[in-house]
């Protein structure tokens, strides 16, 4: 979605706020309750065809990926591509850009997501809200993915280990609510 300012002369694209996105996404969005001091958020969004499916997260400290939480929603019934959110997924992309820039390989990159060694399945507790979910996870090279089914709405996180009980403490954020920080 993007935006021109009345009377400009030269088109502009404003990207959302993230209030004006939580607005479209038109319900709430997973979000660490207690994220690290001076951790910076980024949000970033998702769709198809013009149809916000997927809200992620992402929190970084020292430009560094630490923590990325994704909420996505179904699409409309007439929609013929609806959106997938995949724990194995999850877990690639974390273990792809989560890495600090010294320990950046890119063969080794290349090569983990070509031929990725197994990952180890299990189940956690997830707190939403002080509410417990059972959640299916998966863990490879120090970094674990967890997802979660609530009602239509599949809420994914993933992180190195270390951070596994930052990441499964979540909040549900609203429009017009702060992100925690």
């Amino acid at each position: 979605m993007f935006r021109i300012p009345p009377g400009a002369d030269q088109p502009r694209h404003a990207v959302p706020t993230h209030d004006e996105t939580l607005r479209e996404f038109g319900r709430p969005i997973a979000a660490l309750a207690r994220p690290e001091p001076g951790w910076t958020t980024l949000l970033g969004r998702e769709g198809i065809d013009g149809y916000l499916t997927d809200v992620d997260l992402d929190y970084a400290h020292q430009r560094s990926y630490r923590v990325r939480v994704r909420t996505t929603r179904p699409a409309p019934e007439h929609f013929r591509v609806k959106p997938s959110t995949r724990l194995e997924d999850v877990l690639n992309n974390a273990i792809s850009n989560f890495k600090d820039e010294g320990e950046l390989d890119p063969r080794a990159s290349a090569e983990a997501l070509l031929n990725p060694a197994p990952a180890t399945p299990g189940q956690a507790l997830l707190r939403l809200d002080g509410q417990e979910h059972t959640a299916r996870t998966a863990t490879r090279s120090g970094f674990f993915a967890a997802l979660v089914e609530i009602g239509d709405q599949t809420v994914a996180v993933a992180a190195p280990e270390e951070l596994k009980g930052i990441a499964l403490d979540l909040t549900w954020i609203r429009p017009g609510r702060r992100l925690p920080s």
